[in-house]
């Protein structure tokens, strides 16, 4: 994968996550990775005044929720189901920037990100690498949350143990009538483009999950599939759509 590098600070671990990439300098590209001081970062070469991207769990977004954490408030907890004594195994097949993982994760799930986007799983493993050294939250991140850079739709060949929840929360289309989306998926999409292979990657999923496929939507889109969505649940932008498994 061919990417614009910029080495603002040098750092011995990032050019190690370069390598294990296969990043490649090219002057053309309209997309940079930026190694800044602890950390590396994406941003956009055509839009120099828009901030760069970065994986970052300990983020005070992040912190804010997790310290003002109400359960029944929380609507990742109702998707996918946990309950007091219940906390499922997730297989988050389009980790993107790892948000909702990360929140799973702190629920109490463990979970596992698949990201096929070298660059994309470059930005997330900086991210656990640095989430892991954490004093406050990187004990727990250890044990519930980790990485497959793979291609999700070939989740049947491997060696992971059938999780109890798949969850899919692919790219969304674009609508006219809404204002441009936040500035990190602005930047995703810029990079990775539409997702043309959503409703097989549903039907993989659906003969792998044992329990349940769940599939985050903007309201205004479709469903992923004809078939019939076994039930929803929403707020007030975003729609969950749950399906059973094969």
């Amino acid at each position: 994968m061919k990417i614009y590098l910029v080495f603002k600070y040098y750092n011995e671990r990032i050019c190690h996550l370069i390598k294990l990439f296969n990043l490649k300098h090219n002057n053309n590209c309209s997309m940079a990775l930026l190694i800044n001081n602890n950390s590396l970062e994406l941003y956009n070469r055509d839009n120099l005044k828009q901030k760069s991207i970065k994986v970052d769990f300990t983020s005070k977004k992040n912190n804010y929720r997790c310290c003002n954490f109400r359960k029944k408030n929380e609507i990742l907890s109702r998707v996918v189901g946990i309950k007091k004594y219940y906390f499922p195994f997730v297989l988050d097949a389009t980790a993107g920037l790892g948000n909702d993982a990360f929140v799973l994760a702190f629920l109490g799930c463990k979970v596992i990100m698949i990201e096929r986007h070298p660059i994309v799983a470059a930005l997330l493993k900086d991210g656990l690498e640095r989430g892991y050294e954490d004093k406050k939250i990187g004990f727990w991140l250890k044990k519930r949350l980790h990485l497959l850079v793979n291609d999700s739709l070939n989740m049947l060949e491997l060696s992971i143990p059938k999780p109890d929840v798949i969850y899919l929360d692919p790219m969304y289309p674009t609508n006219k009538k809404k204002s441009l989306p936040k500035k990190n998926m602005q930047i995703l999409r810029k990079l990775i483009g539409k997702s043309y292979d959503c409703e097989k990657l549903l039907n993989i999923s659906r003969k792998f999950a044992k329990k349940r496929i769940i599939v985050k939507r903007p309201c205004y889109a479709k469903p992923l599939s004809k078939d019939k969505v076994n039930f929803v649940i929403k707020n007030k932008n975003h729609r969950f759509d749950i399906y059973n498994p094969f």
